[in-house]
């Protein structure tokens, strides 16, 4: 008979890597550095079968099951267990006449993006352009454009997931496990596959502006407005960024705390007249608006792209007043930490409902303010203080959480996270496909 590290490791295509394996720093690298997984094994999955091969094993010894693709929503760490990576599962395949693609668990946005632009197509796709697929769409994913078009989740058309009982099931809509996919992200199996719908899109019209911080006063307002007052089309979001001292930087912002207006739409006459409302508000430091492929939209934000360890959460809210961003502007700029703050305007289309059953809780939600610190070098404690002081001023107006923007062990409650009706559909998922808890605590 095969010892059960034999069997597993023949029935695997890819790696199997066990505890003291030189290899298993690089497998389990990912883009969020802090509570890194320590576990027993690690399969590298190479397709579904290995998938399911790792969630059969983990299942017949009892042991606990986490995954990981690029790493970015990670939060905390698998103590022993089995951790499946699926960074090897990036095939992405686009049927222009179904506008959909096929996309596997390991791709990121890039990859789809870039494959959808050849034919007129794009994703739903976020500010980030290294971020899983698979993990952005199960966690609701706020689009650049999702005002008009809406969540990512909305776009999901069907899921292969292998559940706790080490099957690979087909969901579409219908089923609940379906609905919870579609923005719940219940740990109830590992998704291997998405089939997601695109919409037509061509070049757009975006970039940032950086404003020196001091000007907040003038410029909030014309952001607040902008946001309550523009088309759909349009995507609008206010950044406060603690800029390093580097060389690398460029020198009208290097150092400095800035305001960092996002702007972006398929129609020029609409972002051309935001930008221009930015403009006559504050002089603009650095950055502008231009035509470009949505293959370059993750230029619009310009996110960092080096893995490092971080903290965040978010609050959202219906309504934000001048007086309230000018708030959480203050408290970011005076943080003992250094916090970084993206505030985006929802509505328009993440305001209605899906087609089909969901677990997008909260779409009623007007605007998102998410706050973020670098934890290197900075205690648990002062980063959680400087957070709170940034939410305090939306903080009782607040809906709940936004889960996929809650990093690094930020505290938070389910209730937070999900309307009553949404944890409720979790609670059926989970007592259906995980009774046991191998996806995490029952």
């Amino acid at each position: 008979m095969r010892s059960t590290e034999t069997a597993l490791t023949s029935d695997v295509r890819g790696a199997v890597l066990r505890r003291g394996d030189d290899r298993l720093p690089d497998e389990l690298a990912g883009f969020q550095t802090a509570h890194p997984h320590r576990p027993d094994v690690v399969v590298g999955a190479r397709d579904a079968d290995d998938v399911v091969a790792a969630v059969r094993h983990a299942a017949a010894h009892d042991l606990p099951v986490a995954v990981q693709a690029t790493g970015h929503g990670h939060t905390t760490g698998l103590e022993r267990g089995v951790v499946v990576t699926t960074g090897r599962m990036r095939g992405v395949s686009v049927d222009p006449v179904s506008r959909t693609a096929r996309v596997g668990a390991g791709a990121r946005s890039a990859d789809l993006v870039g494959a959808a632009a050849g034919h007129g197509l794009a994703p739903v796709s976020g500010s980030f352009p290294g971020v899983g697929v698979v993990g952005y769409t199960l966690g609701g994913g706020l689009g650049l454009l999702g005002r008009e078009h809406g969540w990512a989740s909305d776009h999901l058309r069907a899921a292969e997931v292998v559940t706790a009982d080490g099957i690979l099931r087909r969901v579409g809509p219908g089923d609940e496990l379906f609905a919870a996919l579609r923005g719940g992200r219940p740990e109830v199996g590992i998704v291997t596959a998405v089939e997601v719908g695109l919409v037509p899109l061509g070049e757009v019209v975006g970039g940032g502006l950086f404003v020196e911080a001091e000007d907040a006063g003038r410029l909030v307002p014309v952001v607040r407005r902008l946001g309550d007052e523009a088309p759909e089309s349009l995507g609008i979001s206010l950044g406060v960024v603690p800029v390093p001292d580097l060389d690398v930087v460029p020198a009208p912002i290097r150092g400095r705390t800035v305001l960092h207006v996002r702007l972006v739409a398929p129609d020029a006459a609409v972002a051309r007249a935001a930008e221009d409302a930015v403009r006559e508000a504050a002089p603009v430091l650095l950055g502008g608006l231009r035509e470009l492929p949505w293959t370059e939209s993750g230029s619009i934000v310009g996110e960092p792209e080096v893995p490092h360890a971080y903290e965040g959460t978010n609050v959202l809210v219906t309504t934000l007043s001048d007086e309230a961003l000018g708030s959480v502007v203050a408290a970011a700029r005076s943080a003992s930490v250094g916090c970084v703050v993206d505030v985006r305007r929802l509505g328009g289309a993440l305001a209605r409902p899906a087609d089909g059953p969901d677990a997008v809780s909260f779409r009623d939600a007007g605007w998102i303010v998410r706050v973020l610190s670098s934890t290197e070098g900075e205690s648990t404690a002062a980063v959680r203080a400087a957070h709170a002081a940034v939410l305090a001023p939306v903080a009782d107006a607040g809906l709940g959480r936004m889960a996929a923007f809650v990093y690094g062990g930020s505290p938070v409650s389910a209730a937070e996270l999900h309307s009553p009706a949404v944890r409720e559909l979790l609670a059926r998922v989970r007592a259906e496909h995980d009774p046991r808890g191998v996806f995490g605590p029952c």
